[in-house]
Order: C-alpha cells, then structure tokens, then sequence
C-alpha cells in the first residue's frame, strides 16, 4: 500500500497557539497510522499578499504551493479572528490559485480536514464552516467531522478525552479519503 502524504497547515504567530498544538496533536495521530506528514506552521505562512498578476513567487510559497499540489490529504488549523479564518490562512489558500492549470486542479480529490480554535465555541464552529466553504470552492472533499475548539474554557484543552477523540476521528477520516484516493489511481 502506498503511503499517503499528509500536509497539515496552520497555527498563528502566537507562541504554543493552541492552533498549532493541534496540528501537532494530529502530526502524531498521522505518524501512528503510517502517514508521511508535512507540518506548515504560521512561520512558514508569512508570505506576501497573494497577487494572481505577479509571478514572483517565494521560496516559502513556492514550499506552501508544491506541499498543496503533492499532498494525498490535508488537515488546517485556524485561530479564529472575528468569527472567521485568520487572514494568514486565507492568504495561505489563495495560493492553491497557482494550481488552477494543474492536473488535478486545486486541491480536487484531496481530504480536507477543518480544525479551528477560538474563545468561543460560536466563533470556532464558525471559523470551520469558513475552511470548509473556501476548500470545498477549491474542490477539496472535506471530512464530515470539523473540529472547532474553544480555547477560553480551560486552560489545557488537550487533555479533554472528547477533543482528542475528535481530533482522532478527523484524522481516521482524513487517512481513510487519502488511501482510497490513493486506491483509485488519481493523479495527485
């Protein structure tokens, strides 16, 4: 069996942004399956205003843009900023423009999984229907669990049994997609 290659993209220039925290979470839950994982954290995500006239591209976007293109499976992390995602990750998904001519297009065919962390639960469940409508436009097929976490409510979110359990069962959903698009012979 082939191995999927998961990218996971995300985080916030916070410091341990529980954002992050849970990419990494899920890094590790990937490992265990047998998944080879690329982590795109905020640092990586500082790119220029995405500009569709200009061809210059960066070295980081050109990583962001060929983890995008080469990935079986995708899992973004968001902080949310006014009820939706932050503009690091939208900038970050305005480059999958560069793989409009791509074969497959955008992201089609990819498993997308949407995590996104706020101070509410209102804000986070908010911030994953925004993923999941700026992916599903890009063609992503996006997993049916999202997982919006409210970091206000205690101070140690991942010690909570239920939110592993659903980082856990987006991650099944994730690997699940990735290996039968992987079955099917779909170009990546």
């Amino acid at each position: 069996m082939t191995t999927p290659t998961i990218a996971l993209v995300g985080g916030s220039t916070r410091p341990e942004s529980v954002s992050e925290r849970a990419l990494r979470v899920v890094a590790g839950q990937l490992a265990a399956r047998g998944c080879a994982v690329e982590l795109l954290t905020a640092r990586d995500l500082l790119l220029p205003l995405y500009d569709p006239v200009s061809l210059h591209r960066t070295p980081q976007a050109r990583n962001l843009v060929s983890a995008l293109a080469s990935c079986d499976g995708l899992v973004l992390s968001t902080p949310t900023y006014h009820g939706g995602m932050s503009g690091l990750m939208k900038n970050a998904l305005d480059y999958a423009e560069d793989l409009a001519s791509a074969t497959p297009s955008y992201l089609d065919g990819r498993a997308v999984g949407c995590i996104a962390t706020g101070w509410s639960d209102h804000g986070a469940a908010t911030a994953v229907a925004d993923l999941r409508n700026s992916t599903q436009s890009l063609r992503a097929w996006t997993t049916p669990m999202g997982v919006p976490i409210n970091a206000l409510s205690r101070p140690d979110v991942f010690t909570d049994p239920r939110l592993l359990r659903r980082l856990d069962i987006l991650t099944d959903q994730v690997v699940t997609m990735a290996r039968a698009r992987l079955a099917t012979a779909l170009p990546a």
